[in-house]
């Protein structure tokens, strides 16, 4: 019973609200037709993952490709990760659940600031504008008043 990867170490990199995909290629190295199952742990991280496809069936000495979709949300965090790519064997024909694995070290790493975090300054600089017209928009209606009361005053 084995089970056989490639890449043996995968590694992603992109922005918050990007996507990259990869492909990981499984081989079924034994001798009897076996499922497979392909997974993400490691933290908030292995959320962001998208595997296809995730559960399939190899032919002895088949192999298959897997496309590996990492997709981090617009408010993750600049920064480095470690996850595992865990690819799991059972023999179909087998009553007990004995199988055969192994795990794919992934590094992922956010690039950039999270879009969140940009949006707050572009929220704060429109916030600091609109403040800055509103006071102008005061003065100016004010020192009008101002003017046409004296104005009035004169007649």
């Amino acid at each position: 019973m084995g089970v056989g990867v490639t890449p043996g170490r995968m590694e992603f990199s992109t922005r918050p609200g990007g996507v990259q995909a990869q492909t990981l290629y499984v081989i079924n190295e034994s001798t009897e037709q076996s499922k497979f199952r392909v997974f993400v742990e490691g933290g908030e991280a292995s959320e962001w993952f998208k595997i296809t496809p995730g559960e399939f069936t190899l032919a002895p000495k088949q192999s298959t490709a897997v496309e590996i979709t990492f997709a981090p949300p617009l408010i993750a965090t600049h920064g480095e990760r470690n996850v595992d790519i865990c690819v799991v064997s059972i023999p179909t024909g087998s009553d007990l659940r004995v199988g055969a694995g192994i795990k794919v070290p992934t590094l992922v790493e956010i690039t950039g600031l999270p879009l969140m975090s940009l949006q707050w300054w572009i929220l704060s600089a429109i916030l600091i504008v609109a403040l800055v017209v509103a006071v102008l928009v005061w003065r100016y209606r004010s020192h009008s008043r101002r003017l046409a009361r004296k104005e009035g005053e004169g007649d």
